[in-house]
């Protein structure tokens, strides 16, 4: 974005799984022209196809530890014919794991309190390694924070067009002469 300092791509990255309808391509442009930001969001489209093919019943899914402190995923899609293997990187694996846990069915089990591993939707469990830890969540909040405009958090997103401070805000701005209301327009 001109004139702002560049976006955090790893901040980028976890809103783009979670929540990939927050960056419009008609409010957010220069997202979509910066050739990094295109990788970011080629890579936050594989991790969302993954957490649907995960959610929907992939066979015999596991995670091994890689070197580089991220892991190894291996699953099956049957319905598909397709073993998939995805190197994830630490952030990559935190933001699948949420991901995953926030779009499993909850699986109750017989006299359980509640406290069941969620399942996918072919009512096969989670494994064990694809639940959410505690550091999880801590690490993609801090990623997210990043985004947040202002010092405070070390964030860059802007939105294009701001006012200066003092101005008044957007909404209260008075409109150009060629958008003002016209008597001849309907109220």
């Amino acid at each position: 974005m001109k004139g702002a300092p560049p976006i955090d791509l790893e901040a980028l990255l976890v809103a783009l799984v979670l929540a990939p309808s927050t960056f419009s391509r008609n409010r957010f442009f220069s997202l979509y022209a910066d050739p990094e930001a295109r990788r970011v969001r080629r890579r936050a489209a594989l991790l969302r196809s993954i957490v649907r093919q995960l959610v929907a019943g992939a066979d015999r899914a596991g995670l091994a530890p890689a070197a580089s402190g991220g892991a190894l995923l291996t699953y099956d899609v049957p319905s598909l014919g397709l073993k998939r293997t995805a190197a994830l990187d630490a952030l990559e694996l935190a933001v699948l794991r949420i991901a995953v846990a926030r779009d499993a069915v909850p699986r109750v089990g017989q006299g359980d309190s509640g406290d069941a591993a969620p399942s996918s939707a072919a009512g096969a469990p989670l494994p064990h390694d694809l639940l959410p830890e505690p550091a999880d969540t801590s690490r993609i909040e801090r990623a997210l924070a990043r985004l947040l405009p202002g010092e405070r958090h070390g964030g860059a997103l802007e939105l294009p067009d701001q006012g200066e401070p003092g101005e008044p805000e957007l909404a209260t701005r008075a409109l150009p002469r060629d958008r003002a209301p016209r008597d001849s327009q309907a109220p």
